[in-house]
């Protein structure tokens, strides 16, 4: 289940006065209705834009392959999965309204909704993107207030949690405790890392790292020194003013705060191409790896990522959406289409796609 994520990835800085440039609609308009769950024309323009930027990428992506073309993009002109990039705008906006609805819908049959923990953690990060992240001077020219957005935030964690619901402990489909520590176990490492780039280093630079560098391997292997006396002595940190960090009331840390996770799956958040070799490696092994190009040294101490129950805690909800979360993300789709859908073709085609308001941005 790929969760509805907030669509732009820097800040921006905004200009302070701005035109709406898509129809302007009346509050409350309903433009959408599925099954018995209705959007409004500022909830519909919310995921219109969003649309519109995911299509904005996939024609970047497709157009960078070739290092021929250059200049401004026409996008407008662009096929995206052989279709006309206005029809794929429109028709991905209205599916992620479905696949909204069928969760909405769901959970309304569950007598499930947002605890009042997951409120004030969607609460907040509305008010982030929309004040702090800037959002506000991308929606609001586009018919979208900021009611709307917090709205459809709210609709993100629903979405999240009712995936828990569903697939989490005591839920219906609840997956088997052994299934997910080896989804743990087959798919991440937990090493300790010390790494080291020679970009801007001289020749001389990089003999005395390399040095050092074999010199720790060899006090690691020999077990005179830990990998946290090594990481003060190459940081230059003292003893006394290293200090671990302290679990607030009801949390946990990792027993050991200097250790790293490595990911298998290049689109995991935790993916390493060091992977594959510390995989290989045994509990307690040292490795030292040469970068290609002779770009760097990584230092590698392999460790038992099951031996801590903070990560198989941590990572639960991850591993469940790694194991079920693409069969689940299928099934609320096809039960989305099943719902009865009507459009308001007027309160809709008053949003012309080749009109939708992106601020600039000064990068």
């Amino acid at each position: 289940m790929k969760v509805l994520k907030s669509i732009f990835a820097l800040a921006l800085c905004l200009a302070l006065s701005v035109t709406c440039l898509v129809g302007c609609h009346e509050k409350g308009e309903i433009a959408v209705t599925i099954g018995d769950i209705e959007f409004t024309a500022g909830y519909y323009a919310c995921v219109l834009v969003q649309s519109d930027d995911a299509a904005r990428t996939k024609v970047e992506e497709a157009l960078s392959k070739d290092s021929s073309l250059s200049g401004e993009i026409d996008y407008y002109s662009q096929k995206i999965e052989n279709k006309d990039y206005e029809t794929w705008v429109r028709e991905n906006a209205l599916n992620t309204l479905k696949d909204i609805a069928a969760v909405k819908t769901l959970c309304k049959k569950a007598n499930f909704d947002l605890d009042d923990e997951a409120k004030s953690l969607a609460d907040s990060e509305a008010d982030y993107y929309w004040y702090s992240y800037g959002l506000s001077a991308i929606y609001e020219p586009n018919g979208v207030s900021e009611q709307t957005y917090r709205e459809y935030t709210y609709d993100k964690y629903l979405i999240n949690e009712y995936f828990e619901f569903v697939y989490g402990k005591g839920g219906e489909k609840e997956i088997a405790a052994d299934k997910i520590s080896k989804q743990l176990t087959d798919n991440y490492v937990l090493v300790n890392k010390l790494e080291v780039s020679f970009t801007d280093l001289k020749d001389d630079a990089k003999a005395d790292k390399k040095e050092l560098f074999a010199k720790f391997e060899k006090e690691l292997k020999e077990g005179t020194k830990t990998f946290e006396q090594v990481y003060l002595e190459y940081n230059e940190i003292k003893q006394e003013d290293h200090k671990h960090e302290e679990a607030e009331e009801g949390e946990t840390l990792p027993q050991d705060q200097h250790a790293t996770i490595l990911g298998k799956d290049e689109e995991s958040y935790y993916y390493s191409k060091h992977f594959e070799t510390a995989s290989k490696m045994t509990v307690g092994e040292v490795k030292v790896i040469t970068l290609e190009e002779d770009a760097g040294l990584v230092l590698l101490v392999k460790k038992d990522i099951s031996a801590d129950p903070y990560y198989l805690e941590t990572l639960d909800l991850m591993l469940r959406d790694e194991l079920e979360g693409e069969n689940h993300s299928k099934a609320m789709t096809e039960y989305g289409k099943s719902l009865e859908c009507t459009v308001n073709d007027f309160s809709i085609e008053q949003f012309e796609i080749e009109e939708i308001y992106y601020p600039e941005s000064t990068y």
